[in-house]
Parts: C-alpha cells; sequence; structure tokens
C-alpha cells in the first residue's frame, strides 16, 4: 500500500480534529493514523468498485437454494447425494450463501425438498435425488 505523508494523521487528531481528518481521507482516499508515532489504523474512503463487502467476488453468481442443489446434484454420480454432503458442496462453490455469509445447514436443504418436490426427492438417511427434469 502506498502512503502519502499527508495521510499520516496522530490518533488524537480523532479527538482534537475530526473534520481535518476526514478531509485528508477526502483528499488523499485514505488516512494512515499513528499511534505512538507507528502506524496503527487505516481508514478509507468507500469506493465499490474496489471494496468488496460481502463474501463474493462480484463475479461470482449467487443462486437460490434450490438452483445450487439442482447445479450440485446435476454433477452428482445418480443425481443423488447425502444433504450434509450437498451442503458442503454448495458452499464450498459459493453458489448460495445465507444472509450472514454461512453455509446452508442440512435441515434447510432438506426442508427445501419438501418445497419443491417437483425438482427433488427426499430418499431415507438425508439422501437427496434430483428427478429428472
Amino acid at each position: 500500500m502506498e502512503i502519502n505523508i499527508d495521510s499520516l494523521i496522530s490518533f488524537d487528531a480523532l479527538h482534537s480534529d475530526l473534520e481535518h481528518v476526514f478531509t485528508v481521507v477526502e483528499k488523499n482516499r485514505k488516512v494512515v493514523l499513528l499511534k505512538d508515532n507507528r502506524p496503527a489504523y487505516v481508514i478509507l474512503k468507500f469506493d465499490e468498485q474496489s471494496i468488496n463487502l460481502g463474501t463474493t467476488s462480484g463475479k461470482e453468481k449467487i443462486y437460490t437454494l434450490q438452483e445450487a442443489m439442482r447445479i450440485v446434484l446435476e454433477e452428482a454420480d445418480d443425481k443423488t447425494m447425502h444433504a450434509s454432503k450437498l451442503a458442503d458442496k454448495i458452499y464450498d462453490r459459493r453458489l448460495y450463501l445465507q444472509k450472514n455469509g454461512k453455509k446452508a445447514q442440512y435441515t434447510q436443504i432438506r426442508a427445501r425438498c419438501g418445497h419443491y418436490p417437483e425438482m427433488f426427492e427426499a430418499l431415507s438417511g438425508n439422501y437427496i435425488k434430483l428427478k429428472q427434469q
């Protein structure tokens, strides 16, 4: 990270001259706060092009859970997979994430089968089968 000398500001300036700190952020797009004369914090100007707030890179498509289940099951042997393994594969490929960024639980996948009986069949032993389309 390149740091402009004008972007170095004492941590104490947050208390004494906050407006100056943000003026420098606006001008230089970042500020490095110094604590005991050492870099301690960085304040960056928000830029949607360079800052990723989500769990994906923006290039990955996020699917609904049932779409993600279909994609993974289409590639599986006999189009069948255990619900927990299916949850792991979906998460590993980042096809679907819960709003909190975590993977779908196998119980959520099992429940989704009941909502889409035309697409999936829940087999004994928590196996999920993709029905032929």
